[in-house]
């Protein structure tokens, strides 16, 4: 090897040393940056005809980056920020419902009024336990008003919250798509490597809203996009988010159909005119942004439904009356006469049945509403999700009435068999076929809504819909549903309150109740204490598809504990998702981030061959002077 070659080897490696050592000092600059990735050199030994010349040259500059472990934190960062936002929710609304044993919690202001209507019964000639069951009753509705307002503040919170983000994730698309064009455009390794990182800082801030998944090819065609296959980035098209953000009420309800939800939808586009509905395609799985549609369309929702079905249900326990039917014969037909003079709209009447050969139980329920516009009713109105429903327009009258009971019965299993008739004065008489055949009818019922204080037996209007002006409560469906939101407008009757005595008196004619008898509020506080509602499936806490019944008293005990362990739930899966996230963050720093002391050290290596390369370079020198001197 020749002098000349010695020293072009030499005077590489001191080339390729000064930029090491510039590298080590970015990388020391930079130990604390979000973000940054440890740089190294990639050096290469020069080649002449095929030959190694035995001269060094940079390569290029290149990250220390496991794109696996990336990966692996991207998923994890969109778990953590699901897990965390939603046990984040759970925990204000576990405490909305107050601690256990504290004498605010809603579960202690039910006893407390329960309680009250229990004294009332045992001197029902008290002034002062008539006051008392009153101020306990308001302290119970304010409760529950309190308590179904809040759960509607948090969905108008993340309403919202849901614009922000989209707003914020824009943001992050228009960095993601301005930092891929200057990548495509830039070929030297230095600067590409800072736009990298800036492009995958972009990334990880988009994880946390969603569950990314990324597609690189190493050519330019770089895609981002949900795990579910959603389009986030897409190479060449500009996708930006919009959200329309809506004023939110219990009626705001998610349907697929934008033009027909309640609440907005998160919608992605691009300048061409495509469009895609995140929330009817269900492209989310994680991510905060999956975390907020799951709480707003169905945990703050459901939590809301199962509020209104405790006070649908202690409204109706002491508000409504049972209508019994009478046996009726005629021929060898055989079957029931119920009086329908009563009923309200909402107000159920029950035929069970049995369908013969086989013996096959079928349950049909009739809804009485007050407005063709109502009808059809969606499926869902009753608690069983195996009946098979109806509504039935009253307002037509009770003969238009009966003949679409009629009209109905035909079209269920064995319909045929029956024979309906109108008995008149608001009398339907339903029979069997006579022979056996095809049916044998086995019961006929229906509970009626009293809407005076007195007059109309022991049950009584005590609690009135403030959401319609003081309305009574009778489940109606012609405006919609009348439960949705209930808890949020349950009043006590105004006219109870003005009359207290009415706690007591429950006929004025042809003679008054007697001040001290306690026949109605035994009624309210046995009907508090015992009556068994139901509660449909989607409420009901059990987690199946039965029905659940169960007094007032007992479902809203289910509903806390429920909301209690979901909350701790919630907060330890949080947990137990920021303990992987941290753990995948540390491996991702030992494998990407600078460690100072490692950078000293190679800092060391440096200088010691910087120093003998310019050795080699100063004997060459040398020789060259000798060389001259000869």
């Amino acid at each position: 090897m020749g002098l000349f070659t010695s020293l072009q080897n030499a005077l590489s490696g001191l080339s390729v040393n000064q930029a090491q050592m510039s590298l080590v000092s970015r990388n020391v600059a930079n130990a604390g940056t979000v973000g940054y990735s440890r740089r190294v050199l990639t050096t290469q030994e020069t080649t002449a005809l095929g030959i190694n010349a035995g001269a060094v040259k940079q390569v290029s500059i290149d990250r220390m980056l496991d794109t696996l472990l990336q990966k692996q934190l991207r998923t994890e960062s969109g778990g953590a920020a699901y897990s965390s936002t939603r046990s984040d929710y759970l925990q204000r609304l576990d405490s909305l419902f107050g601690q256990p044993g504290s004498n605010t919690a809603v579960t202690a202001v039910f006893t407390k009024f329960s309680t009250s209507i229990q004294q009332l019964a045992a001197d029902p000639a008290s002034s002062t336990a008539r006051q008392d069951a009153l101020a306990n009753a308001q302290s119970l509705t304010a409760t529950l008003n309190s308590l179904g307002n809040n759960v509607q503040t948090m969905r108008a919170e993340i309403e919202s919250k849901i614009a922000d983000q989209a707003q914020q994730v824009n943001t992050i698309l228009d960095g993601i798509e301005s930092t891929t064009q200057k990548l495509n455009e830039i070929t030297d390794s230095d600067t590409r490597a800072g736009l990298l990182d800036q492009r995958d800082k972009y990334i990880d801030q988009l994880s946390t809203f969603f569950d990314v998944r990324v597609s690189d090819n190493g050519t330019g065609n770089y895609n981002v996009y949900t795990a579910n296959g959603g389009p986030l980035y897409v190479q060449g098209r500009h996708l930006r988010f919009q959200f329309d953000e809506r004023t939110i009420t219990p009626q705001s309800l998610y349907n697929a159909n934008i033009a027909q939800s309640g609440v907005g939808h998160l919608v992605i586009s691009d300048p061409v005119g495509g469009k895609i509905d995140f929330n009817a395609s269900r492209l989310m799985s994680s991510g905060s942004m999956s975390a907020l549609f799951d709480l707003r369309d169905n945990v703050l929702t459901q939590t809301q439904a199962q509020l209104d079905d405790f006070a649908a249900a202690l409204t109706t326990s002491i508000g409504d009356k049972t209508i019994s039917s009478t046996a009726a014969t005629v021929g060898a037909q055989t079957g029931f006469d119920l009086d329908l003079s009563a009923l309200q709209s909402g107000n159920v009447v029950t035929l069970n049945y049995t369908q013969q050969p086989g013996g096959t139980k079928q349950k049909v329920s009739f809804i009485a509403v007050n407005s063709a516009s109502a009808l059809p009713l969606s499926s869902g109105v009753t608690a069983d999700p195996n009946d098979i429903e109806f509504g039935i327009d009253f307002s037509g009258g009770m003969a238009a009435a009966i003949a679409s009971i009629t009209a109905n019965l035909a079209t269920v299993p064995g319909g045929a068999g029956f024979t309906v008739n109108n008995l008149g004065a608001g009398v339907v008489q339903i029979l069997d076929d006579g022979a056996g055949n095809t049916l044998d009818v086995n019961s006929l019922s229906a509970r009626a809504t009293v809407t005076a204080l007195t007059g109309q037996g022991t049950a009584m209007p005590f609690f009135v819909d403030g959401n319609a002006g003081s309305q009574i409560y009778s489940g109606s469906w012609d405006s919609g549903s009348q439960k949705v939101g209930y808890a949020n407008g349950i009043r006590i009757n105004p006219a109870l309150l003005a009359d207290p005595s009415r706690l007591v008196v429950y006929q004025t004619v042809p003679t008054t109740t007697n001040s001290g008898d306690p026949t109605r509020p035994s009624f309210l506080r046995d009907q508090i204490q015992s009556w068994q509602s139901d509660f449909t499936p989607a409420v009901a806490l059990t987690g199946s598809t039965a029905i659940y019944q169960g007094t007032s008293g007992q479902f809203l005990d289910r509903l806390v504990a429920t909301q209690t362990q979901a909350a701790g739930n919630a907060k330890s899966l949080s947990e137990g998702q920021q303990v992987v996230l941290s753990t995948l963050q540390a491996r991702a720093a030992d494998v990407s981030g600078v460690k100072t002391d490692q950078e000293l050290s190679d800092l060391v290596a440096i200088q010691n061959t910087y120093s003998a390369n310019a050795r080699i370079v100063s004997a060459v020198r040398d020789m060259f002077d000798a060389l001259m001197r000869i």
